[in-house]
């Protein structure tokens, strides 16, 4: 759709189409809102019904995240997720380096900074990465809003520690109400949450809301490990083996396994069917049971008061009015994919859009690049940085991956990729020395660990040092690639050994990451100082990001990840030798997995000084700027962050509604003055 800057206004733009813009567009136009959503990227092919993107994911040999949806004419441009070409982005860098822009000398031996590839992407297409995520659905716990109490050096992490904080504007006590509404229109699935950690430190002591629905049903492999430990009474300290931290305070975690809350239907709900297990939620449900912001995007354009939405649209930059105070719309750029010149080609010139509202609800790297790239008038500067912190404090939740061969059968891959957790060490008084973990026990085997088995990704193996010739050593890397092409296995013996894969066991556990003002992305610049763009012309998002932060916070935290998990193995009892732990040598780069959590990049904050958004994550510099998602978040949590994302959208949407109502009132009054 090509708009008519001359005639065509509306009361709110919302750039992105995920879960936050959905929900935020579901509410709006509800409330009889005039509201237009711009999505970069298309509409996956079948939206609705998914046959044929079930058919593009079992065509395709990389079974990346982005398999589904047809490829580079739905996608707009975007970090690549592919490991090996499978003839879609087959010119294309893996590892996101085609979309991320990285100086020459990055992440190589010459680089002393010793910095590292930002392993976390997304889909850029109609509905947002909610098209590939678990459906994991947890909350931050209260102690996640206040982590400046447990008195963390913070001297580090920022160049100006008097003006930087841990903490959020706003607790827990303020936001459960929009956690408990948005599980109630996502349809969670949960047991009831654990009160020791909403109750810990005493940051708490209500009891946490419950879920809307019944848990989905924990997996053969949960049960024998939730059994496992609870025989062995395991239990842990705060101490890290072989690592003095002065003044750790004695503490003593029982170690248990929950389910995991899930915004997927345990129960039949508004036409969608409850999960039947297919372990595909990543990248795609093919049945639905699992939310993705489609859902309130169907509802917000089925409306009495539709919605627009007007895909394959990057938007480029703001345009500001003059005093640079208030933002009048958005410039964005509409693109079809070239077949012959296997590219997206831009169609015609920047189409401009103006609104009484703009509501940015991208990502963590979009937000600040629309930002980053939108001058205010008469400046040197960009929109929305008086506090010089858009783009700044980028993090994740880095990944310590161990898997391990069971000595009896553990019937992975049913159900949903995880159903249980281990989730006690999401706080605790060790908080102050190395970052608080949540343990994912994975139902998929080792088909998301670096073996990729049992189909595996290569048989280019045998130089790994855990590579062993003998049949002893056959069952790593459990592979039918190396079974059949290096082991030359065949028959009865290449089936025998095919179904160890039911003995297959992956721990992951994600870790928080604290705020470090040089993680960043910024405008990319090749060394000659020259913008470097994407395929239409766009400045791409150049990165800057360090795992391993100035006070060991991750490497300590990796360390005890490494413990926890040896003594889960040992509790199994798993032998040893059929134990892959990838512990981290001191002094050499960390390890790690991205969650594809990108966030922290707009903060939130009490002033304009220390952030770039307020409580109601509302732009200090322009009023009529919102921005959603979880580029907010002063601080990361252990907490997968769609849920806090979702509750936050729908908070917002009564601050943008009061403002709407307040400007009507004020130009109501002036009208009567005059």
């Amino acid at each position: 759709m090509a708009l008519n800057p001359t005639t065509d206004h509306f009361d709110v733009i919302i750039v992105g189409s995920g879960i936050a813009g959905a929900l935020a567009a579901d509410r709006l136009v509800k409330k009889g809102k005039n509201v237009c959503i711009i999505e970069a990227g298309g509409f996956a092919t079948d939206e609705r019904n998914r046959d044929r993107m079930l058919d593009h994911y079992i065509g395709s040999p990389s079974k990346a995240t982005d398999a589904p949806f047809c490829g580079d004419a739905v996608l707009a441009e975007q970090p690549n997720p592919r490991r090996s070409p499978d003839g879609l982005n087959i010119d294309k860098l893996p590892d996101g380096a085609n979309y991320y822009y990285y100086p020459p000398d990055y992440g190589t031996a010459n680089d002393t900074q010793k910095r590292d590839k930002f392993l976390s992407y997304y889909e850029r297409v109609v509905g947002g990465s909610t098209w590939h995520w678990q459906g994991i659905y947890v909350r931050m716990i209260p102690s996640d809003f206040t982590m400046s109490d447990l008195g963390i050096d913070t001297s580090k992490l920022t160049s100006n520690p008097s003006n930087f904080s841990l903490d959020w504007p706003l607790s827990y006590s303020e936001l459960e109400p929009d956690y408990v509404a948005a599980e109630q229109e996502l349809g969670v699935s949960g047991d009831p949450p654990n009160e020791r950690l909403y109750r810990s430190q005493r940051r708490y002591r209500q009891r946490p809301a419950g879920y809307p629905m019944a848990s989905l049903v924990p997996s053969y492999l949960d049960r024998k490990i939730s059994q496992a430990l609870r025989q062995k009474r395991l239990a842990v300290g705060p101490e890290i083996p072989k690592v003095n931290l002065p003044g750790l305070n004695r503490e003593e975690i029982a170690l248990n396994v929950t389910t995991v809350p899930h915004a997927i239907l345990s129960q039949d709900k508004d036409g969608r069917q409850a999960c039947d297990g297919r372990t595909s939620c990543v990248p795609l449900c093919p049945t639905g049971a699992r939310y993705d912001a489609t859902i309130h995007l169907w509802r917000a354009r089925q409306n009495h008061n539709p919605a627009t939405l007007i895909s394959q649209a990057a938007v480029k930059d703001l345009k500001l009015d003059d005093s640079g105070k208030r933002v009048l719309g958005v410039n964005y750029q509409k693109w079809h994919w070239d077949d012959q010149k296997r590219t997206r080609v831009a169609d015609g010139d920047l189409v401009y859009a103006s609104a009484d509202i703009v509501v940015l609800a991208a990502n963590g790297i979009e937000n600040p690049m629309i930002l980053l790239r939108t001058p205010v008038p008469g400046t040197s500067a960009t929109a929305a940085n008086s506090s010089g912190m858009v783009g700044k404090y980028l993090m994740d939740h880095p990944i310590k991956q161990s898997y391990a061969l069971a000595p009896e059968d553990l019937f992975p891959l049913r159900g949903p990729q995880t159903t249980s957790q281990v989730e006690d060490l999401r706080d605790g008084k060790f908080r102050k020395h190395y970052a608080a973990f949540k343990i994912s026990l994975k139902n998929d085997g080792w088909m998301t660990n670096a073996t990729g088995a049992p189909r595996g990704a290569t048989a280019n193996v045998t130089g790994n040092p855990l590579y062993k010739t003998g049949e002893d050593g056959d069952w790593w890397p459990g592979t039918i690639l190396d079974l059949v092409s290096n082991r030359k296995y065949s028959g009865a013996k290449l089936r025998e050994r095919l179904v160890r894969s039911m003995r297959h066991l992956t721990l992951n556990a994600a870790c928080e990451q604290l705020p470090v003002e040089t993680n960043y992305v910024a405008l990319a610049k090749d060394p000659q100082g020259n913008d470097v763009t994407d395929e239409i012309g766009f400045v791409r998002p150049q990165i800057n990001y360090k795992v391993d932060d100035p006070i060991g916070y991750v490497r300590n935290s990796f360390k005890k990840i490494v413990d926890v998990h040896a003594k889960i193995f040992n509790a199994l009892g798993i032998a040893p030798q059929f134990q892959i732990l990838q512990a981290d040598a001191d002094g050499q780069p960390l390890n790690f997995g991205g969650s594809g959590h990108i966030m922290g990049t707009t903060r939130m904050g009490t002033t304009r000084t220390n952030s770039v958004v307020n409580k109601d994550c509302q732009s200090w510099d322009h009023e009529n700027l919102f921005i959603l998602g979880s580029s907010v978040f002063p601080t990361a949590s252990t907490a997968n962050p769609t849920s806090t994302v979702a509750a936050l959208s729908i908070r917002t949407v009564r601050a943008i509604l009061r403002h709407m109502s307040q400007a009507t009132q004020a130009a109501s009054s002036a009208k009567r003055s005059a």
